[in-house]
């Protein structure tokens, strides 16, 4: 006597890796069309995989390509990236557009040489970040 895959004695609540679980595949006519189904199979480890290639796949293409203002999840040259807040910050390491970009911000914010200020500390020299000791 042969079983309906609707039978309850058939209802599984878990899964194994080497397990073969069959589905059925949309058939398409030139136009695109579904025409009818085909049977397949795919051991639950590879349907998994391919699960959550597909998902990533999906995911990777609605996340900024630029750490997110107070953290997140984003893309950083095609590899997910996640920083716990903004850049400078986060205490995660930075990738080396965001170093640079620190550092041209830091020059911009000290003092340029010979501005008139008498500190002992960094200035700007023309471009160059330099310490300064006035002798005190």
């Amino acid at each position: 006597m042969s079983q309906l895959a609707s039978d309850p004695t058939l209802t599984q609540t878990s899964v194994q890796a080497t397990d073969l679980l069959a589905f059925l595949r949309p058939v398409l006519n030139a136009q695109g069309t579904v025409t009818g189904y085909a049977p397949c199979n795919i051991t639950a480890n590879n349907f998994a995989v391919s699960a959550v290639a597909l998902g990533l796949l999906q995911l990777g293409q609605t996340l900024p390509t630029t750490a997110p203002e107070g953290g997140g999840l984003w893309m950083d040259g095609g590899a997910f990236a996640y920083s716990t807040m903004s850049g400078a910050t986060s205490g995660v390491p930075l990738s080396p557009q965001a170093t640079a970009a620190s550092l041209a911000a830091l020059l911009a914010a000290i003092p340029a040489m010979g501005a008139g200020t008498n500190f002992d500390g960094f200035q700007n020299n023309a471009g160059v970040v330099t310490q300064v000791d006035d002798g005190k």
